[in-house]
């Protein structure tokens, strides 16, 4: 079912909204396009990640992709005035959901947007060879021209190896011949190679399949669709911040791994950083460096606690874990 045809056929894009900067409309080749895909409560993110890139690559011309299912109008308002500051490009792309249903979800608080990436390729592949994707978790922190300089000898993408524990257990559970899995937080893909290798294709096959047979999202279908064979880069393309310790000078991408995210829980130094482009941005900032006192937010409390454990700071740490206790309460009560 999953042809080519059924792609040529269907359209899987219902509008889009362009903002323009013409310099770049004129030379393409010059230009690095990034693609996201989010749903309409991840724009703040984005619009902090796309700051933070155009604040550290002044020099460079971008054209950002951002693949959704909704998109206010405040929004789309903050975007064009990005692009304007900037002087870049922007393009937002309504998608229809229905080809991507049968799509598993294995945790609940996850959309099937993140399966737009399978897709994006089919859309990209008529504007440039090459392209970036990127969550919308994370931040760049020195210059992207060094995307530019990897050879991809080949292979269809680029990607960080996932982390260590994760690589064995996920590649067992799914059945890898290569023993390897990588991060799909940050792709440095050619659309040429992708096309040719049939992978939207490959990847929509997986339609259908019991969520219990994986161990996350699309993530797992790009690795069962690769399995191993492509381009592993060094990590400073995606670095896997779990704790918000230092990382080395040369990073070029800070993701924030793992579940508690800086726009709910701002501790550490990269948190910190994160707000400082939130604030530069033309998105609401957040004061109050703890998360709302919400039963759903309770797990984050718990890793501030640890924190504030951590560095000896014996008040706020049993505060935040009273607050852990008496929302989880609420959460059970609520449920």
């Amino acid at each position: 079912m999953f042809d080519r045809e059924y792609f040529e056929k269907n359209e899987f894009v219902k509008k889009i909204y362009s903002f323009e900067n013409l310099q770049c409309i004129e030379d393409q080749n010059d230009v690095m396009h990034i693609c996201f895909n989010i749903d309409i409560n991840f724009f703040r993110p984005t619009g902090v990640t796309i700051t933070s890139i155009l604040e550290n690559n002044s020099n460079m011309k971008f054209a950002f992709h951002i693949f959704t299912d909704a998109v206010s109008k405040k929004d789309l308002e903050a975007l064009e005035k990005t692009t304007v500051k900037y002087k870049q490009s922007c393009y937002v792309y309504l998608m229809d959901m229905a080809p991507f249903a049968n799509f598993h979800i294995k945790h609940p608080r996850f959309k099937k947007v993140s399966y737009f990436r399978l897709y994006m390729p089919k859309v990209l592949k008529k504007i440039t060879r090459y392209f970036i994707y990127i969550d919308a978790d994370l931040i760049c922190i020195n210059s992207m021209e060094a995307f530019k300089k990897i050879d991809l000898e080949g292979k269809v993408l680029a990607a960080v190896s996932d982390l260590p524990e994760a690589v064995k257990t996920r590649s067992d559970f799914l059945g890898l011949k290569s023993g390897k899995y990588f991060n799909s937080g940050v792709l440095w893909i050619d659309t040429e190679k992708w096309e040719e290798n049939s992978i939207t294709e490959k990847a929509f096959s997986y339609q259908g399949r019991d969520p219990k047979s994986f161990t996350c999202h699309d993530q797992d279908v790009l690795n069962l669709v690769m399995d191993g064979d492509i381009k592993f880069i060094d990590e400073k393309f995606n670095h896997l911040g779990c704790d918000g310790s230092k990382v080395p000078e040369r990073c070029i991408i800070y993701h924030f791994f793992g579940r508690e995210k800086p726009w709910n829980l701002a501790l550490t130094e990269y948190d910190k950083m994160w707000r400082r482009y939130l604030d530069i941005s033309f998105w609401d900032s957040v004061d109050d460096p703890l998360p709302e006192r919400k039963p759903e937010n309770y797990h984050n409390f718990k890793q501030a606690g640890k924190f504030f454990r951590k560095h000896h700071n014996w008040q706020n740490a049993l505060k935040c874990y009273l607050w852990y206790a008496i929302l989880k309460v609420r959460l059970k009560i609520k449920s």
